[in-house]
């Protein structure tokens, strides 16, 4: 897919965007409510996924608790917008557990020109994320 999109916006010298997004917890979700509630947030976060997505996304499960949304012809401005409607969504979803993500932005061509570049920089945004909100959180806890 991203072989796909690289070609694309080369053709069309349009960017593109990627995000990872990591669903927050799944372990302490497995541990406190079992694996059924486990798998039952991956389904709920992939739902949201396909709620937020146009018919030209591309969402897929990378594995474990990693998702990634491909969006074409799509700037980082766009991208942090799906990226923030995505966190609102789950954050108001009534469901119990609770969800979350953190979500990791990357564009072609402006942050990466390969695909192995384009999925470090968004793994990269991610792990930045991930970080400040462990800063947030121990902080709130002074």
């Amino acid at each position: 897919m991203l072989h796909s999109e690289i070609c694309r916006s080369k053709r069309t010298e349009r960017e593109f965007c990627i995000l990872l997004l990591d669903l927050d917890g799944l372990k302490e979700i497995n541990d406190r409510f079992g694996h059924l509630a486990g798998d039952r947030a991956l389904c709920r976060l992939a739902q949201t996924l396909t709620d937020c997505c146009r018919s030209i996304d591309t969402a897929a499960r990378q594995g474990g608790d990693e998702f990634a949304l491909v969006l074409p012809e799509t700037g980082v401005a766009a991208a942090t917008l799906v990226a923030r409607r995505i966190c609102d969504l789950l954050a108001k979803d009534a469901e119990e557990p609770g969800l979350s993500v953190s979500v990791g932005v990357a564009s072609y061509p402006r942050d990466a020109n390969t695909i192995g570049t384009l999925l470090f920089a968004a793994d990269r945004a991610l792990y930045a994320m991930k970080d400040k909100q462990s800063k947030a959180a121990r902080v709130g806890q002074l």
